[in-house]
């Protein structure tokens, strides 16, 4: 699968400055300091399966910055040594795509870096025009810490489940205990306001019970893993502040995508503390469930759409998407302006009465969020579909941003080599077995391989073995043996010299080998496992067939030695009965 893992991160001037205009960000880093950008990139070494693309989304709350921010970046990048190649996005990639996609074309708002959602997009939307299959989203706060991380990620993506398809998977957040519950007290106010409850309720049906993989009403926007068909038809809800990735499995949902929580697919998740007041952090969620709630409320029949209602969503967000919202939140507020009060805090006090008359006045949105969001849904679909007229142009603008160029081929190719004799002067393509395979499909064998050094008389494997392992002798010959019956010598029934293969039929069926394989000199041995190269032949049609080609026409050679040595075999027999007749 073609993957590109997307992290976006946020930056500001070097003294967390800020003035009118700027761009708002939770934890913007300010350029003269890492953030905690840096130890997610060094964690990517622990994982298993390096085979993704990484783009960094690189966002500064003031232009002004931004030259600063990528010359920071680059250098992380590149100090970092990032196992996997790696790119850098920015306004100015997405100005250039701008300049060159909408010359005739009046969508320039689709593609934006304004706002959490917007970036979100941005997550898909650079990994689509990359061609990828799966985009796996990932945040700057957070920490690998399974090995197994992208392979999970990528394990039921596009498949299908109890007859759904998989078209996102959602991961979840571990805090710094290794728990999946949001490290909050509870505290008196929360009375009408039992979002963490909900929560905790939710994350204990969804995260800890079995089966592994099950529906889920809510996503982690730093743990989501989506398919390329739901890419190209749900974007995320521009219009939303905050909680853009439960919405985004809001609106999947209206299109008929399925998201599922995988309960093993964890990441570390350790943000910078909060620097707002509670009242403030509230009138945010304020905003975010009112708008989440008239999306339901202002939704009418559409073809081909689904109809949501706020139980699907039980037990959250759905229990903050039904008509006893308002009442919450009115008596959530007195509660808290009155412990303010209590504290003699009286201007927090006052913002807090202040998100009453908000959340009546001011944050229940004044249009159709329903119908706003399927007009920009429309727009959404419109610019990919534009985007293909473009050939290679945008995809050449996407990788002028590419900061490391990994080429993990070369490195394993060397690991693999420095164990033989011949690695200074060996090319595979020169082997007659790989004379006609690709670049890459020679990589893809490399990736599953190992090589084993044998000295003169050890036994690659020995009659009633079982082996299942294909290998291509690099250096050295060997003899295939047959042990005779009352006798202490065994009959050799052929020998194996450098660049043949052997025991490719293993691919196909497995038992018990009547011969035996012995090293007649030194020999290094290219070993490649069966079972990922069976997945391998799976995935691959062309290699598929390349690879039956080379084994019938081993077989027939073999088939054909054999009928010659029978036939000389029986011309002797014949030749010895004339002598005897005569």
């Amino acid at each position: 699968m073609r993957t590109y893992m997307v992290i976006p991160t946020y930056w500001t001037g070097p003294n967390s400055e800020w003035e009118e205009g700027d761009k708002v960000f939770d934890h913007a880093t300010p350029v003269s300091e890492d953030g905690t950008l840096k130890r997610t990139l060094e964690s990517l070494h622990i994982l298993e399966d390096k085979n993704f693309t990484l783009v960094i989304i690189a966002i500064a709350t003031n232009k002004k910055f931004e030259k600063q921010m990528e010359e920071k970046l680059k250098e992380m990048l590149i100090k970092t040594d990032i196992p996997v190649d790696t790119i850098l996005f920015t306004e100015s990639t997405l100005t250039n795509i701008k300049k060159e996609l909408f010359k005739d074309y009046s969508g320039e708002d689709i593609l934006s870096l304004d706002n959490y959602a917007h970036i979100r997009n941005m997550c898909i939307f650079v990994p689509y025009i990359l061609d990828a299959e799966i985009a796996l989203l990932i945040d700057d706060d957070e920490i690998f810490e399974d090995p197994q991380y992208v392979t999970k990620a990528k394990e039921f993506i596009g498949k299908r489940f109890y007859g759904n398809t998989i078209d996102g998977v959602a991961g979840y957040y571990l805090n710094e205990d290794n728990e999946y519950y949001d490290k909050v007290n509870i505290v008196p106010w929360m009375t009408y306001w039992d979002r963490f409850g909900g929560k905790r309720e939710a994350f204990d049906k969804i995260i800890g019970g079995e089966p592994r993989l099950k529906k889920t009403p809510f996503a982690f926007g730093g743990a989501m893993v989506i398919h390329r068909n739901l890419m190209r038809i749900v974007p995320f809800d521009p219009k939303v502040t905050r909680g853009e990735d439960t919405d985004y499995v809001i609106n999947a949902r209206i299109f008929g995508f399925n998201f599922y929580l995988d309960n093993t697919l964890a990441i570390k998740h350790l943000p910078p503390q909060k620097i707002h007041p509670v009242w403030k952090n509230f009138r945010e969620d304020i905003y975010r469930f009112l708008y989440n709630k008239s999306k339901f409320d202002t939704q009418t029949y559409k073809t081909n759409l689904h109809e949501i209602q706020p139980q699907d969503f039980d037990p959250y967000p759905g229990s903050f998407m039904k008509p006893d919202l308002g009442d919450k939140i009115f008596k959530t507020n007195i509660i808290l302006a009155l412990n303010y009060l209590a504290d003699g805090d009286v201007e927090a006090c006052k913002g807090t009465i202040e998100n009453i008359y908000l959340a009546r006045y001011d944050a229940i949105p004044h249009f159709n969020t329903f119908e706003t969001y399927l007009s920009f849904q429309k727009e959404w679909r419109a610019t990919l579909e534009l985007t293909k007229s473009f050939g290679e142009t945008l995809k050449d603008i996407i990788k002028k941003g590419q900061v490391i160029k990994f080429d993990k081929y070369q490195i394993e190719k060397k690991k693999l080599l420095e164990k033989t004799s011949v690695h200074q002067n060996l090319h595979l393509r020169e082997i007659e077995v790989f004379k006609n395979f690709t670049k890459k499909e020679l990589r893809s064998i490399f990736f599953i391989s190992d090589i084993i050094n044998l000295k003169k008389g050890d036994y690659v494997f020995k009659a009633g073995d079982n082996d299942s392992n294909v290998y291509v002798v690099l250096q050295g010959t060997l003899n295939i043996i047959k042990e005779r019956k009352n006798s202490d010598h065994d009959i050799m029934v052929s020998q194996i010299k450098q660049g043949d293969h052997f025991n490719e039929t293993s691919i196909f069926f497995e038992s018990k080998h009547k011969v035996s394989i012995i090293a007649t000199s030194n020999v290094d041995l290219l070993k490649i496992d069966n079972e990922e190269f069976s997945k391998m032949l799976k995935e691959n049609c062309e290699l598929s067939a390349k690879l039956l080609w080379i084994v019938s026409k081993k077989l027939s050679e073999r088939l054909m030695n054999t009928t010659d040595k029978f036939s000389q075999t029986k011309d002797q027999i014949s030749d010895v009965s004339d002598d005897m007749e005569s």
